[in-house]
Parts: structure tokens; C-alpha cells; sequence
């Protein structure tokens, strides 16, 4: 027996081919293989009947015996059909065992071994061969910002991008309109993207896109929007007085129409503390952002005269937008002590 066992080991060139498909001879495939597609695993012997494939399970030492032969061991399915396959091809005296595993995905990644099998002997002592799969995985986003996030003007702010895939993506920040970001420079590769001390102009749309050149690259876009700015006006008049607000446009210095729409929302409030000749009117202006800096005018008018909303805080006749959104009134209104009033009596 010992003799027998010595020619045997010693007349069997035990070698693996990577990924040699029967149609190509003894073409080497990649040892890289993407997701979802097979990988071929080849392993010859010479004078041997009997030859074994096994995983090793990850992170342990223990190992997954996928065949003994041509016979699969394991029986896990994918699309009706076993995930492991082996077909054995004779020539000669040499046989040719070929692992096929269906449908790769990153549990199938890993170190396989090709084993020689003889009964009653030490399989540690007789000849094997290794073999690393590695598994390209398309990257995909598993946790993210929200898709909108609301801020206050000052605050600071987090968006994440947390990708996944193999190998590891790289992950860019850019803004959708191909603008600066708000730090500087036109984009961050990082999965981290901390903005600090929010203003109106860092509002806007975000993108952050992974790609580790597996297709398809992958992307996740986030809208900053602000908190809205409430602009106020106290009207104590006799007659009622109509009352319009207008805002003034940077570059032709006119005072354009502000109407009730996606932009604005004009609102008279009602309050039990207002006296009978005063009326409140509110311009929300929603999802501040960097173009809607300008003054702001409430006119109040009625059949005895017109008068222009003027700030008595700052003795201004007009309103800065980033001004009134800075004070708390302006988002939380709580007191007629921060109102503006426009006095028009008889």
C-alpha cells in the first residue's frame, strides 16, 4: 500500500488553471470576476480518482466541502439551479475537475481549495492547490443624509454618504448646478461632508456619487432648504387699509409685485391681543436662499393716504431679508414688541 500511495502522489502533477472555460483551452481568465457572473475554477490530476473542493468559511478556520468528485456536497440553490456544480473531463490519464459556482456575490468570495482525496490517508499531508476569488461589487449606498434637510441660518450641518462595494468606492460631494461648494472648490471626495455656519447662499441641491469603476456608479442627491423667513407688518388704520409687499430687484432698483405663490405665501394672522383698528399681515418667504437678500417693503394704503413699512428697530425704511430671518420673531413670531407697525389714521 505504501508503495502504491507513493506513485500515486509523486506521478500526480496536481495544478489549478484560474477560470479556464472548456471553449478556450488553456486560456487564464481573470482572477477577478464581477458580481452575478459564474467563475470557473479548474483543477487537474493525473492517475487519481478522487478529488475534492472546499471553501474556507470566513473569519474561521472551519471549511465548507463543496464536492468529493464530481458529486456536490452543498446544496444551495440560486434561479432553481445548485449554486456549486462540478463536471469532470477525462483525456487520457488525466482528469480535469471543474468547479462552477452560479451567480457570484461577495459571500462567494474567498480562498477555495483543490484536495486530493485518498481514502485512509491524511488529506493535510497530500498535495493541494489554493485558488482567491474575488468578487467586483457595483457600489451602492446603504445609509445617507435625508433628502431634504432643513436648517437656520448659522447652524451647522452633516451630509453623509455611506458606500458600499468592492473594490472600496470612492465617494464625491459636487453641487447639481456644477457651482462652488460652499467650503470652497468644486468637489470634496470624502463620505463626510460638514458644512459650518450655514448661510443663503450654501442652500441648494447636493450630490454625492460613488464609483469604484464597476458599473453603474451610483448616486444620492440632497436638498439643503432653510428654514422660512417671516417677515411681519403691524397695520393700525382708519379706514382699513389695503396692504401690499413688494421687493426691490438689485439690479433695476424697482420695486417689484410680491404675489401669493411657490415662492411666497402672503397671510393675514389673527391674534385675540390685536385692537380693533389693527390688522396683521405676514410674507413667508419659503426655502430662503442667497438671491432672496433685498429689501422688502409693506405698504399699507386706504382712501386717506399710502406709507412704506420702515423697521423701528434699525430706522431703516426697509427690511434685510438676512436681517429678519436672524431674529427669532421672524421665525417664531411671539410678541407684538418685535412687529413693525404702520400707523394710518384719520
Amino acid at each position: 500500500m505504501i508503495n502504491v500511495v507513493s506513485i500515486v502522489v509523486l506521478s500526480s502533477m496536481l495544478y489549478i488553471v484560474y477560470a479556464v472555460r472548456p471553449e478556450r483551452g488553456e486560456d487564464i481568465l481573470p482572477e477577478v470576476n464581477k458580481q452575478d457572473q459564474k467563475a470557473y475554477m479548474n483543477c487537474s490530476v493525473i492517475h487519481l480518482q478522487q478529488l475534492q473542493w472546499n471553501k474556507q468559511i470566513h473569519s474561521t478556520p472551519d471549511l465548507l466541502y463543496i464536492s468529493s468528485d464530481n458529486t456536490v456536497r452543498v446544496e444551495l440553490f440560486v434561479g432553481g439551479r445548485n449554486k456549486y456544480s462540478v463536471v469532470k473531463y477525462s483525456t487520457n490519464n488525466r482528469k480535469t475537475y471543474q468547479l462552477i459556482i452560479e451567480s457570484l456575490t461577495e459571500i462567494e468570495a474567498g480562498n477555495y481549495t483543490c484536495q486530493i482525496h485518498l481514502p485512509d490517508q491524511n488529506y493535510e499531508e497530500l498535495p493541494r492547490m489554493f485558488w482567491d476569488v474575488t468578487v467586483q461589487i457595483a457600489p451602492y449606498i446603504k445609509a445617507a443624509s435625508a433628502a431634504i434637510i432643513t436648517v437656520q441660518e448659522g447652524e451647522n450641518v452633516t451630509l453623509a454618504c455611506d458606500a458600499y462595494g468592492y473594490p472600496l468606492p470612492n465617494i464625491t460631494w459636487e453641487r447639481v448646478d456644477g457651482s462652488p461648494l460652499p467650503n470652497g472648490g468644486l468637489q470634496l471626495t470624502n463620505g463626510i461632508y460638514r458644512i459650518n455656519n450655514v448661510n443663503a447662499t450654501d442652500r441648494g441641491q447636493f450630490i454625492c456619487t460613488a464609483d469604484n469603476n464597476v458599473k453603474p456608479q451610483v448616486s444620492y442627491t440632497v436638498q439643503l432648504v432653510s428654514l422660512p423667513a417671516i417677515l411681519e407688518c403691524l397695520v393700525s388704520a382708519e379706514p382699513r387699509a389695503e396692504v401690499v409687499w413688494y421687493k426691490e430687484n438689485s439690479t433695476t432698483l424697482q420695486k417689484e409685485l410680491i404675489q401669493d405663490n411657490d415662492k411666497y405665501t402672503l397671510e393675514q394672522q389673527y391674534d385675540k391681543r390685536l385692537k380693533a383698528d389693527e390688522k396683521w399681515y405676514t410674507l413667508t418667504i419659503k426655502n430662503v436662499i442667497g438671491s432672496d437678500d433685498g429689501d422688502y417693503y409693506c405698504t399699507a394704503k386706504n382712501e386717506l393716504g399710502k406709507i412704506q413699512l420702515f423697521d423701528a428697530q434699525k430706522g431703516t425704511e426697509y427690511i434685510q431679508v438676512e436681517y429678519v430671518y436672524k431674529r427669532e420673531s421672524a421665525i417664531n413670531p411671539s410678541g407684538f414688541n418685535t412687529y413693525i407697525y404702520v400707523w394710518i389714521h384719520r
